[in-house]
């Protein structure tokens, strides 16, 4: 038979925990975890009071409510008996925030949750969450993991972390009024804070015990904030899960990504020949890794500039859908007459061309105001530079070089050791992403002789402000590519 939880043994329990008069404790529970309470939600508040004293305070989450507007007298919690309970109590006091309520009882109450409402985040400075940081409060977790710890937030808020999006709710202000605010930075649906559950209890910051059939957690408020936020700043998607087939965490890491790449000097985007076969599957690899920026050269093993005219429109209208912006139309042959066209239906500044082209065609795009990317093709570095410098001065402004360093290696070079090390170093503005042998085989990163590594480095030192374009060794390397990359870029120290 199931033994009844009676006050005295919840008040032992806590006090196993560490709690004590004084103590500002934020509290989870699942009120059914406990077992059988005698007196129900009531006689666990009851006990929180007591440990904490008249000079402590209890806080709960009070959101969630079902109502279009939030009203602090009226709005339920669907957070469970506990919380519903809680803010109902006549000494409770209850923040207007229709997105992060929360209620609080004792010494510190009427503080913690003033002005939540006007704070400029939900869960950061000037709200309950932080505010229970500067008292030195606790988290209490009764019966209940880490998923449920709605402090976690506020590491993610103070740490700007890049998944976070503006949220718009509305509230009955003070004086009665209905407003609407949107405030930035705010949490989305699913975390995997529960994967710090094991670390967290390793290197000290969680104690546990028994209170009933109940698992119960305490940390203190500001060694967690403080030991998160320093995790944070090298591990961006800490909070985020694994798992690949939920989309919340898929355009979470999506979001991190694409602020690491933002934070770069240099612009990155992938050809759209190496990025997927299919406009769609070109689409979703670039979403999935928050790549902004396509370099159009092939669609379906197409040129851009031979598919039809009404497709290439359908395709451009599904990358602005994306958000993903052509920076570059990539052509295997200059076309002159077709080419002002071609970039200004694709919203793009920049013509790559290969090597093989007439210098004389090369000026003569330069001088009418096209950006020119010359990438060298079946040519030394030397010559190229050779050729890159006797253009007309009004010319070579709009004249750069697109650094193939398999094309390098394809001629004897060694892109990096040789090549780099000519004039040929002063005209670069774009860097392939890619690697291979000298037969022309493309391999993964580091794995051929392009010297890859060493040449996103030392550009990576002037603060080089181009294109780096990823080029896996075939399409559904893709991913693998993109990672590979990341962790070059995480070695060399960017």
């Amino acid at each position: 038979m199931t033994r009844t939880v009676k006050k005295t043994d919840i008040i032992s329990g806590l006090k196993r925990l560490g709690l004590t008069g004084g103590d500002h404790v934020f509290v989870h529970a699942a009120l059914s975890s406990l077992g059988s309470v005698a007196g129900g939600a009531d006689t666990v508040i009851d006990a929180l009071l007591q440990v904490v004293g008249p000079d402590g305070t209890v806080v709960v989450p009070a959101f969630e409510s079902d109502d279009e507007v939030f009203d602090t007298g009226k709005s339920q919690t669907h957070l469970g008996a506990l919380p519903q309970a809680f803010w109902k109590r006549k000494d409770a006091f209850r923040s207007r925030h229709p997105l992060a309520s929360v209620a609080a009882i004792g010494a510190k109450a009427e503080w913690l949750i003033k002005d939540h409402v006007e704070a400029k985040t939900a869960h950061g400075k000037g709200t309950p969450y932080y505010r229970l940081c500067e008292l030195g409060g606790k988290i209490l977790l009764l019966g209940v993991d880490l998923d449920r710890c709605t402090f976690l937030h506020t590491a993610e808020t103070l740490a700007h972390s890049p998944y976070l999006r503006p949220t718009k709710g509305s509230f009955i202000d003070s004086t009665g009024k209905t407003r609407t605010k949107t405030w930035p930075l705010f949490a989305g649906p699913h975390r995997n804070f529960i994967g710090l559950q094991k670390w967290l209890d390793q290197i000290g910051l969680m104690r546990k015990t028994t209170i009933g059939s109940c698992v119960a957690r305490s940390m203190p408020c500001r060694e967690l904030l403080e030991t998160l936020l320093e995790r944070l700043k090298t591990e961006p998607s800490l909070f985020i899960t694994d798992n690949p087939s939920l989309p919340d965490g898929v355009w979470q890491k999506a979001d991190v990504l694409r602020a690491q790449w933002r934070r770069c000097s240099f612009r990155l985007a992938a050809d759209s020949r190496f990025a997927g076969r299919y406009i769609e599957e070109i689409i979703d690899n670039l979403t999935h890794f928050g790549i902004e920026n396509v370099v159009l050269s092939c669609v379906n093993d197409t040129p851009w500039n031979r598919i039809e005219r009404d497709k290439r429109k359908w395709y451009l209208r599904g990358l602005r859908m994306a958000k993903i912006k052509p920076v570059a139309i990539r052509l295997p042959v200059l076309a002159p007459e077709e080419t002002a066209g071609l970039l200004k239906e694709a919203g793009a500044k920049t013509l790559i061309v290969p090597s093989t082209c007439r210098v004389e065609s090369i000026a003569r795009l330069a001088k009418n105001g096209f950006n020119v990317l010359v990438e060298n093709t079946s040519i030394g570095g030397e010559r190229l530079a050779d050729m890159l410098e006797s253009l007309p001065r009004k010319a070579s402004g709009n004249v750069k070089l697109a650094f193939n360093p398999l094309a390098f290696a394809q001629v004897g070079e060694n892109p990096f050791l040789q090549t780099y090390h000519t004039r040929i170093r002063r005209h670069i503005g774009l860097l392939y992403i890619n690697d291979g042998l000298a037969s022309g085989r493309r391999t993964a990163l580091e794995e051929g002789l392009s010297e890859i590594k060493e040449l996103i480095s030392i550009l990576c030192c002037k603060c080089f402000a181009g294109l780096f374009v990823l080029q896996p060794s075939m399409p559904p390397d893709f991913a693998q590519t993109v990672l590979k990359f990341k962790d070059m870029l995480r070695e060399i120290g960017v």
